[in-house]
């Protein structure tokens, strides 16, 4: 056993240092895992009784193994799969199979290399054979750097602990050790099942914890065979986050108290050549993101978009409160600290290294247009059966509901408002509820007033004599632009614009995807509130819609730019009240 003796200073001896706990377990949403430092990427679960068919087994999620009757099949090796049974119970002949610890020591003596992808590994019983394969599997790296005295030593006892887990202890002097070996290993297997033996004789061993009591041991066991001076190298480094971003590369969360340049070399020796993107937590929700593979398709400057998209903690308005830096290093907010969590920071990586595909935005394409559609219809359905005669007759606004389309445009307010609180999940900046940023959308206000006058908006004839002053300024200048655009601007868009890179206003000028899709969906709507009374004409007024639709369009756009770069959908709801009032005040001077 390696022991490090305590330094004598001023006659006093200082004890060892000790070494560094590596093994965690964590809680994730599909229970409790063991983990090591070293090795985030592993993922254990040890679970009392748990047994998978052999069907089952062959058919498991790449990155799968198997330890020691957790699969109950024969042992095997799908390297295309990348699943794995290591195993000495059924389909084999036990006398002379290898035990797990001694199959896993042998792949990894092949070259076994577990840092290219997240492994889930599954065990039902902590016995010294299965916490010597985890082991081993944590430390799959390490062992191929120690020195040959310990490695001979850690081979003695893989081996000692596979002949008795398999024959017994009778059979110990197959091992062909010398008889100092043999003691010496036989002492230390002795001091690590001391615990299991004693908890198996008391009929505890049911009840034990098995995550806890295999991080315990595994403990024990770097005890044995490291010394303080093994880890030097050792960074403290925990891993919060992993995504597969582009060209098989990942990106990495982790949380350090060092400089992103003082851990690159060990990063890049626990992740090996795979690592791409660095994101480094150091305060509170300080982060620092490093480019490591600067030959990847794409820079920092795709990701600093998106997460400033996302982070509630970003308004645009200063360059302290950003994320931003140089195409390979940059760093969170200075202002004020993310709200993004880990897991988040990740996606968004991974969101900006995506190409988009058609697919994916004819999914959400769909998505937007059956939510407007159902929205719609809702209205529709409330204007003919709600406000009825019995609900206003005898109130003051009995010709506000009854004799305009007012009621549909409160009903599609209000449901268009309760699809705002609800879809955004706490991030209503994506849907433009946010104040404005930026001046230069005012100069989209001309395109949208000439859009309008050429029939991009509904402007309903107003019934003379019929309703007010006031119940005009509230039907044609609060209740048709708000509801339209809060079901357009600000519900559509916002729906569109996941995993889409949309103008902010800082950004260069670009037609967007989400601001297109959204000025197509707008363009219909308008097209079925004015073109509607005339589709049962004959012939088909073919150009009068067409002459609608681009119109739509057009105003669609010009609002869809004012959006984005405003970041908000209050100047986009006032350029539609103005474009009302001045094509309503051109209609009156030509009519």
């Amino acid at each position: 056993m390696n022991q490090i003796p305590g330094k004598k200073t001023n006659g006093k001896t200082l004890p060892p240092k000790a070494l560094p706990r590596r093994y965690e377990i964590n809680d994730t949403v599909d229970g409790k895992v063991l983990t090591c430092i070293e090795a985030p990427n592993i993922l254990v679960r040890i679970e009392s009784g748990l047994t998978i068919s052999s069907s089952a087994a062959h058919k498991s999620s790449p990155g799968t193994i198997y330890l020691d009757g957790a699969a109950q099949c024969e042992p095997f090796m799908d390297h295309e799969k990348q699943i794995y049974n290591f195993d000495h119970h059924e389909g084999c002949v036990r006398s002379f199979t290898l035990s797990t610890c001694e199959q896993i020591l042998v792949m990894i003596l092949k070259g076994l290399d577990l840092r290219d992808r997240k492994w889930n590994v599954f065990a039902n019983d902590p016995d010294l054979d299965t916490i010597f394969a985890i082991w081993l599997l944590f430390n799959h790296i390490r062992l191929n750097r120690k020195d040959q005295a310990t490695r001979r030593f850690l081979f003695a006892l893989i081996r000692m602990e596979g002949i008795i887990d398999s024959h017994g202890l009778e059979f110990l002097e197959i091992s062909g050790f010398p008889q100092n070996l043999l003691e010496k290993t036989k002492h230390v297997i002795d001091h690590l099942r001391t615990e299991e033996v004693a908890l198996k004789t008391d009929d505890k061993w049911d009840k034990t914890d098995f995550m806890e009591y295999a991080a315990a041991l595994l403990h024990k066991i770097d005890k044995i065979i490291y010394k303080t001076d093994d880890f030097t190298d050792f960074k403290g480094i925990k891993e919060l986050a992993r995504i597969n971003i582009a060209n098989s590369r990942i990106a990495v969360v982790v949380q350090s108290d060092m400089g992103i340049y003082e851990i690159e070399p060990y990063l890049n020796q626990l992740y090996g050549t795979r690592l791409g993107l660095v994101i480094l937590k150091k305060e509170s929700n300080a982060y620092t993101l490093r480019l490591m593979d600067p030959f990847m398709s794409g820079d920092l400057t795709r990701v600093y978009q998106r997460l400033n998209f996302i982070d509630p903690s970003v308004r645009s308005r200063t360059d302290n409160n950003r994320w931003g830096g140089s195409a390979d290093i940059g760093g969170s907010p200075r202002g004020v600290d993310t709200k993004l969590t880990p897991r988040e920071i990740a996606q968004a990586c991974f969101d900006a290294f995506q190409k988009p595909t058609l697919a994916g935005h004819g999914r959400q394409l769909f998505f937007a247009a059956a939510v407007i559609g159902v929205i719609i219809a809702m209205a529709e359905a409330c204007r003919l059966h709600l406000f009825s005669d019995f609900l206003f007759d005898r109130t003051e606004l009995n010709a506000l509901f009854l004799k305009t389309d007012f009621g549909f445009f409160i009903a599609l307010l209000v449901f268009s408002a309760f699809c705002v609180t609800i879809f955004p999940r706490g991030r209503f900046w994506r849907y433009g509820i946010n104040f404005p940023t930026g001046k230069d959308w005012w100069m989209i206000l001309p395109v949208m007033m000439l859009a309008a006058y050429a029939g991009g908006i509904y402007v309903p004839e107003r019934p003379a004599g019929i309703i007010n002053g006031y119940e005009t300024v509230i039907y044609f200048f609060i209740a048709i632009p708000l509801s339209s655009e809060l079901l357009f601007r600000s519900l559509g868009h916002g729906i569109l614009t996941y995993r889409s890179e949309v103008q902010n206003a800082e950004s260069p000028w670009f037609f967007s995807y989400a601001n297109g899709a959204s000025a197509v969906l707008y363009a219909a709507f308008i097209a079925y509130l004015n073109v509607s009374a005339m589709t049962f004409q004959e012939p088909f007024p073919v150009l009068p819609v067409m002459q609608t639709l681009f119109a739509a369009f057009a105003f669609g756009l010009a609002g869809g730019f004012v959006r984005e770069r405003s970041q908000s959908i209050i100047p986009v709801f006032l350029f539609h009240t103005i474009a009302m009032i001045s094509t309503m005040a051109a209609i009156h001077l030509t009519g």
